[in-house]
């Protein structure tokens, strides 16, 4: 089969491998469409997460059973299905605590478990979910997406009536945006750079602070000059990070959800006298069937603005990477 492989960073090859073999609880998938997430154009330049080289990477699919092992019961061949990239051990001391995403012995799509970027890739039927007729393949693929911007508003566990400060405008602060606004809320602020970007999020929420001289007073005015029950960081920046915290009322909650490798200062004299909180959104627990009810929405399929066939790899991921203006999520469609 055709699949994407990342062989050394910075470089990626359309090479043809085996298709994989499937173990007796796994679904052979014939890949329908797979999106391009942040972290695989991270993958691409800096290996943060360590992928023994060459891989077959990409994490975000859905497709059609092509075959089942001998102990799948719940799937049957030309089933369409959504799937979800992270595979728990179960086992370890993380699991047993009914904390799987953050599983000790994980196994990952495009990490450590053959990637979706390909014509065809395995996955453990307890990791995939029947896919509605009505629901795109693209809409599909962006149910691990769901899933872990509903594990970020989990984790900032907002009140009815609660105020929420997102700060980025990519993909999954426009979904944390969206999903926020289904639920009782006081007042939902997504703040980013990009009027492409923030014009996929609802008009009462979007703050454009790139040509604000200060962001954190701009942020504030956005919430009748007072400070957020919780900040999501949804873009990898110190600087939106501290605005972020500075932005929180006493008590309040900063949820990093955006990976920012590396040190990062951070102002523990604020976190002491408003008796802040950090915590990190990491994958979801267990909110997969929770997600995908959500993927009925026709307004997901808005957000992958653009498709490419395999062959395109070099322009999806340079579009991904460098098109801000222009994309928001891009996709492999077969």
């Amino acid at each position: 089969m055709k699949a994407i492989q990342l062989q050394s960073i910075g470089q990626l090859a359309l090479v043809d491998v085996a298709i994989p073999a499937i173990q007796a609880d796994e679904l052979l998938i014939r890949t329908g469409a797979t999106t391009i997430c942040t972290s695989d154009v991270n993958d691409l330049r800096g290996n943060p997460f360590g992928i023994d080289l060459p891989a077959v990477i990409g994490h975000e699919a859905a497709g059609v059973v092509a075959a089942v092992g001998a102990a799948v019961q719940r799937f049957s061949v030309g089933q369409r299905v959504a799937t979800h990239p992270v595979h728990p051990c179960r086992n370890c001391p993380a699991c047993r605590a009914g904390l799987g995403h953050l599983c000790e012995r994980m196994g990952h799509f495009g990490v450590n478990l053959p990637g979706t970027m390909a014509e065809f890739y395995r996955v453990r039927q307890d990791r995939a979910r029947p896919l509605p007729d009505e629901v795109s393949f693209k809409a599909g693929a962006l149910a691990e997406p769901v899933c872990v911007c509903l594990e970020a508003l989990a984790q900032a566990r907002l009140p009815a009536g609660g105020r929420l400060l997102i700060v980025g405008d990519g993909p999954f602060g426009v979904l944390m945006a969206r999903l926020a606004q289904k639920r009782p809320l006081g007042r939902v602020v997504l703040a980013g750079q990009m009027d492409f970007r923030l014009g996929f999020a609802p008009a009462g929420m979007r703050l454009n602070v790139k040509e604000t001289a200060d962001p954190v007073e701009a942020m504030r005015r956005a919430n009748d000059h007072a400070g957020y029950d919780a900040a999501i960081l949804a873009v990898g920046s110190r600087q939106a990070f501290a605005d972020g915290l500075a932005c929180l009322k006493p008590r309040g909650r900063m949820v990093v959800f955006s990976a920012l490798p590396g040190e990062t200062p951070v102002d523990l004299f604020a976190v002491h006298l408003k008796e802040l909180e950090i915590v990190g959104a990491c994958s979801d627990k267990d909110l997969f069937d929770q997600a995908m009810p959500l993927l009925r929405d026709p307004a997901l399929d808005e957000l992958v603005t653009h498709h490419f066939p395999l062959t395109e790899y070099r322009q999806a991921f340079e579009l991904a990477e460098f098109g801000k203006q222009q994309a928001m999520k891009v996709a492999f469609t077969f």
